[in-house]
């Protein structure tokens, strides 16, 4: 086979293993000014956009909503909306300018000015507190309403949209002070679908039963247990420890392999 086509395949492998999500060009970081964190091709269009944003279960993340290179701005009705089963907005305060806005099963924000405004500053800040499961992700979409000049002329916009996402929570190593279940072990036992629970938290669960490595001071077994016997099992004294078993991510290493091995393939290839 020829060196151009080794490299033809090499690239397409990447191409497919990349997610879609990856390059998605919503996914902009606030580490940098925001003159230098947008797109070059999107620089000199007005934008209303909202990034990425991650949390733990439970915490409450700061979520701004910007606009950018605008002109002549006068008057913005915006819709912000997002499945409220994963997160809902614990209060919602001014950007730069003071804003009105009302909360039901998504969030309308409205802003009138008494001057025009040319230039780039923050609508809102939106704190949304995480109360999804770990894994779980909604998107967080923007929908205009209004967006006007000065002359009530509909003012052309781009919006990109972003995501929030619940970090998945993996067990603590450690036995606790109730007994030896980890912590993603007692949230299976409380879980009101234990299949699902076991599918987001990466346990592996047949049956009604799941798989757990039992450990002793000087012995580990690895075996199924209904969610009955995970109870009965944290009596027992001559256990120290009780976690779920975590399968070797098999696909994820022969992807890496394969990889390695085009690497080198391509670069004996280079050598002729």
């Amino acid at each position: 086979m020829r060196v151009d086509n080794f490299i033809s395949a090499f690239f397409l492998l990447i191409f497919f293993l990349i997610p879609i999500h990856a390059i998605d060009i919503t996914t902009i970081s606030f580490s940098q000014n925001i003159t230098e964190i947008l797109p070059c091709f999107t620089a000199d269009k007005t934008k209303i956009f909202v990034t990425h944003f991650s949390a733990e279960k439970n915490e409450t993340k700061e979520v701004p909503i910007y606009i950018t290179s605008v002109s002549n701005l006068s008057e913005v009705v915006v819709f912000i909306k997002y499945n409220n089963k994963v997160i809902k907005p614990d209060y919602i305060s001014d950007g730069n300018f003071n804003i009105s806005y009302m909360v039901e099963d998504e969030i309308k924000i409205n802003l009138n000015l008494n001057e025009t405004f040319t230039g780039d500053f923050l609508l809102a800040k939106i704190f949304f507190k995480a109360i999804g499961d770990g894994g779980e992700s909604t998107s967080i979409t923007i929908e205009v309403d209004k967006f006007l000049d000065n002359n009530s002329n509909e003012i052309i916009y781009l919006t990109l949209n972003g995501m929030f996402s619940i970090n998945l929570e993996y067990a603590e190593e450690t036995k606790d002070s109730e007994g030896g279940v980890d912590s993603s072990l007692e949230g299976l036992i409380n879980s009101d679908n234990p299949a699902e629970y076991a599918e987001k938290n990466n346990l592996e669960f047949e049956d009604g039963k799941v798989k757990v490595v039992m450990e002793t001071n000087d012995s580990k077994e690895e075996k199924f247990v209904s969610i009955d016997e995970l109870n009965n099992l944290t009596n027992n004294e001559t256990i120290t420890r009780i976690s779920p078993y975590r399968e070797i991510p098999v696909k994820e290493i022969i992807i890496i392999l394969a990889i390695i091995i085009l690497l080198i393939i391509l670069i004996l290839k280079l050598r002729r």
